[in-house]
């Protein structure tokens, strides 16, 4: 892996994180009206960045399939959360949060392809 490619996963990582410990501390039981609801729904934006540095290094993948490969894996429609449900935006957050991360731990491991199903080859091909 190029070290402009690690260093850029590295800045997205970190700034995930940071945004998983903002949506673990948010409380159910207040409105989510009282929240910083972006932050349970902005992970497509770090999908995003992670898309354009694999890309920029893998020029031969497509930009569509890449991001398709990251955010297809999130289980819930970002769509479905809208609403005044705060187990709905927090389970929302946390999963599409924990599938950017999941794709940049495949990144950095060699097992990220956005030609396979899910994105992530196995260990053993």
């Amino acid at each position: 892996m190029s070290q402009d490619l690690n260093a850029e996963l590295s800045r997205i990582y970190e700034r995930c994180i940071e945004q998983v410990r903002t949506i673990a501390a948010l409380d159910p039981t207040k409105p989510v009206e009282d929240w910083d609801q972006y932050a349970c729904t902005c992970a497509n934006e770090f999908a995003v960045d992670a898309e354009m540095a694999w890309v920029r290094v893998h020029p031969d993948h497509e930009v569509r399939d890449t991001y398709s490969a990251i955010m297809g894996g999130v289980p819930i429609e970002r769509e479905s959360v809208l609403g005044d449900s705060p187990t709905r935006y927090i389970t929302y957050g946390l999963t599409s949060f924990g599938r950017v991360l999941q794709c940049i731990e495949a990144m950095r491991a060699g097992r990220f392809d956005p030609t396979v199903p899910g994105g992530i080859r196995n260990a053993e091909g």
